[in-house]
């Protein structure tokens, strides 16, 4: 199966509130030889404000930002889409992707009304080779060279591994070149830790997964965490009810005669402590399960002896009334998450109807002035907010004066200042006073793209100033 490599510059660090800038990928076959590649840039949304310190960090200039020669964010994902989709099926791969990378493309997705969950649907599936380059350096360490950083850890930057393994990387966070980099230590994880890789590819899917820890008793599950790689001997009790992508496992350090004999109370009291004896896995995001002949020693619990170890996992995964009892402790241990009243966060909310998902493909070949007569008919309020915001930023010019003024207003309110404690997004005024920080601490290197990003948000506030009838109080700044 063919491999997609890809990677995201962005306006900032949160998943929710930023929005990808420049997007990158390369197809390769099933020994990572790269067989063609894509990337493309896209201007910035008007209720976005970036981050002085990402901009720095990438090199994004102002006139990219702003440029309406380039593609609108609402452009770049329906190419994305389309190349991605062209590409499919295949192996869906990044650096820290999972985590990171995907859930910025996923919300991208979802702002342009198009299907979200590209990279594990029709055929694919996902890895990511962040954890495996932990793994590695937990399993065969000898074979990488690591980079150390200023606090004297193990650094699994890619900006730093790549280059510390033979990797030219001057042009590290240009998306494309990163893509590569991340090829690089794919391949050197596929020759020099084979069983990191064959475990990988094994279990890249949630369905080989997902049989996997049903029809193996005990097995070596790894958690990774802040660059550790920590590895456990654990027995599945079950699928979490409400979402088929996590399983439960149990610690093989408890006795499940000791849980038995437990009140509910005292287990709900007991699985909060630490280390936690139950933890959960997503099977559908590429879990890591090493074999127990070569690993199982490395795991806390061996010094029980495989044969106690066995014992256990049997009773366990006899006693249905047991496994229920704790999987329901721990669900009734989370506490709920309240719907968030923010777009961007209501992503995962109930899927759309039928007659949504018609309206949604229409939408997609429409004109225009028709997207703003369908923006009106959908069912869901997601997605009518959803496709007004689209028409506003591509296509004012097809919406009434009164609605145009309405949002112009309503997002130099959002990107003026704080004003309420719900929103986690960066304001301009916050930009503003990170810039000025970074200008008098930051290195010289840095200072001229900063000088020019501020200059742009001070006249940028000033501009929501005006919108919102505001005083432009004289604020004086090292422009």
């Amino acid at each position: 199966m063919a491999f997609i490599f890809y990677d995201t510059e962005t306006t900032g660090a949160d998943r929710c509130f930023d929005q990808i800038l420049q997007f990158a990928a390369a197809l390769t076959d099933d020994d990572l030889n790269v067989i063609d590649s894509f990337e493309i840039c896209c201007r910035l949304l008007p209720h976005i404000v970036p981050s002085p310190g990402a901009m720095a960090v990438t090199g994004v200039r102002v006139d990219q930002l702003f440029d309406l020669q380039i593609p609108s964010h609402y452009e770049m994902c329906r190419r994305i889409h389309e190349v991605l989709t062209a590409w499919s099926p295949a192996t869906v791969v990044g650096y820290n992707s999972i985590s990171f990378d995907e859930e910025l493309l996923r919300r991208a997705f979802y702002s342009s009304l198009l299907p979200i969950y590209l990279t594990n649907t029709g055929g694919n599936s996902r890895l990511d080779i962040l954890p495996l380059a932990i793994a590695a350096h937990t399993f065969a360490a000898e074979e990488f060279n690591w980079p150390i950083n200023e606090k004297g850890r193990t650094s699994f930057k890619l900006d730093r591994l790549a280059p510390a393994n033979g990797f030219e990387h001057s042009n590290a966070h240009d998306a494309l070149a990163d893509v590569y980099a991340t090829i690089h230590i794919a391949r050197l994880i596929k020759d020099r830790a084979p069983v990191v890789w064959e475990s990988a590819m094994a279990y890249r899917s949630k369905a080989t997964a997902t049989q996997y820890v049903e029809l193996n008793p005990v097995f070596v599950a790894t958690r990774l965490r802040f660059g550790l790689c920590s590895s456990f001997l654990v027995t599945a009790i079950g699928i979490n009810p409400d979402n088929s992508g996590e399983v439960f496992l149990l610690d093989l350090r408890q006795d499940p005669a000791a849980l038995l004999a437990m009140t509910d109370e005292e287990l709900a009291a007991y699985i909060a402590t630490k280390p936690r004896p139950i933890s959960s896995l997503k099977l559908n995001a590429s879990p890591l399960f090493m074999p127990i002949e070569s690993f199982g020693a490395k795991a806390p619990g061996y010094e029980l002896g495989l044969e106690e170890i066995a014992r256990r996992a049997e009773l366990v995964r006899r006693d249905e009334g047991l496994r229920q009892r704790l999987i329901s402790v721990v669900l009734q241990g989370r506490t709920p998450f309240p719907e968030s009243p923010h777009l961007e966060e209501q992503i995962y909310g109930s899927f759309y109807s039928r007659s949504d998902q018609s309206r949604i493909e229409e939408f997609r070949d429409a004109s225009w002035p028709r997207r703003f007569e369908l923006s009106g008919q959908f069912e869901d309020r997601r997605l009518r907010g959803l496709s007004r915001r689209l028409i506003y930023i591509d296509a004012p010019h097809v919406m009434p004066a009164n609605i145009n003024a309405d949002y112009a207003r309503a997002i130099a309110a959002r990107i003026h200042s704080r004003i309420e404690t719900t929103g986690r997004w960066t304001t301009l005024e916050e930009a503003i006073a990170d810039a000025l920080e970074m200008l008098a601490d930051g290195p010289p290197e840095r200072e001229a793209i900063l000088r020019e990003h501020l200059a742009r948000l001070v006249g940028w506030r000033d501009e929501a100033r005006l919108i919102l009838g505001m005083p432009n109080t004289e604020i004086k700044t090292p422009i």
